[in-house]
């Protein structure tokens, strides 16, 4: 399958580069890495950005996020002149430093982790001019966006491990067979035979409009079904699947004349799916925009479908937001980080 070839790319050019000084587990003297989980912070020298790799950087990280109605850029991009690349910048969370001199002795890509800071990735592309660094951007701009967005995919794991719901874990692993991270945050909305629903309600400061504090609401739910074959991957069936289970069990607010609300894949906007592998398995992902059925809510959603061989059956995680106030950009890789971390048992 094509899928796969892609995969083991990235994992070859991410082992065969990474270093570290550190194992993960072990105790780090090192500063924590600081700035957002997806800023990456681009040093290099002015003449080289301004004459080629601004043109090649800025499409590969600022594209726009698949599923969301009003577009959001996959990261944020920060540049700093090698000159003044200080202590500050040093202890950034994801740094990709282009180095140019004819005293390079072997140009290539190279990856690290906690070089500076805790938690940080380095990538750093070395290359005798202007022109070599540019023309080996290009040949790798797919793999660093991998290697970059895998890196931020699992500090954001890491940190709701430190903050975790071990009651809401414990439930559904003893239940259902499911491993899964949830924040401590999350509330349980149901416990069913076949079906895990858990939320988060809050308010925080908008981010649009002139309202002081504005209501957002996430929730994440996980189901499984009996593995046959791989024909219910395709996105047809996929939303048919999602709709049938939200048409049950995800409720909006009643109308007046009592007609019920529930949650459907919004049919306007075309869903985004790919073929990924966790914990070394099949998986599928799909991200698309939510809608209520007689109602007026909406948002994007993640979805992660990941076949379990040893029960022979297909775990489905789905997570959504609710905030029509707020950028989605947090919400959602926070919630893919979330879905990915699904694992059978």
């Amino acid at each position: 399958m094509r899928y796969f070839g892609i995969i083991l790319l990235v994992v070859f050019f991410f082992s065969c580069s990474e270093e570290s000084g550190k194992n993960s587990d072990d105790f780090s003297y090192l500063p924590e890495a600081v700035g957002g989980y997806s800023t990456v912070n681009i040093i290099a020298d002015q003449p080289l950005w301004d004459n080629g790799l601004k043109a090649q950087v800025q499409p590969v990280f600022e594209r726009q996020i698949e599923g969301l109605l009003n577009p959001e850029t996959e990261f944020d991009i920060t540049t700093v002149r090698s000159k003044v690349f200080n202590r500050l910048f040093k202890r950034q969370r994801a740094l990709l430093i282009f180095v140019t001199s004819k005293k390079v002795s072997q140009e290539g890509v190279s990856v690290k982790k906690n070089v500076y800071a805790d938690g940080q990735i380095v990538v750093q592309l070395a290359a005798k001019t202007s022109d070599a660094a540019i023309t080996l951007f290009k040949n790798k701009k797919d793999e660093i966006f991998q290697v970059i967005d895998h890196h931020r995919t699992t500090m954001i794991q890491k940190l709701a491990r430190k903050k975790n719901n071990d009651q809401l874990e414990d439930r559904l692993l003893n239940n259902h067979g499911i491993g899964m991270i949830i924040p401590k945050s999350y509330r349980l909305g149901m416990d069913s035979l076949n079906f895990f629903y858990a939320f988060k309600q809050g308010e925080m400061k908008c981010e649009k409009f002139n309202h002081k504090n504005c209501y957002y609401q996430t929730g994440v739910f996980s189901y499984f079904f009996n593995y046959t074959d791989q024909g219910i991957f395709t996105p047809e069936k996929f939303i048919a699947l999602r709709d049938s289970v939200t048409k049950i069990y995800i409720e909006g607010k009643t109308t007046r004349d009592s007609v019920r609300s529930y949650m459907q894949v919004y049919k306007d906007f075309p869903v985004a799916t790919k073929n990924i592998t966790i914990n070394g398995q099949f998986a599928y992902e799909v991200k698309g925009w939510w809608d209520m059925k007689n109602g007026t809510m909406g948002g994007p959603f993640v979805s992660v479908a990941t076949v379990d061989e040893m029960r022979n059956r297909v775990i489905v995680t789905d997570a959504f937001v609710f905030g029509p106030n707020f950028n989605k950009r947090r919400f959602i890789k926070e919630l893919e980080a979330i879905c990915l971390s699904t694992k059978g048992f």
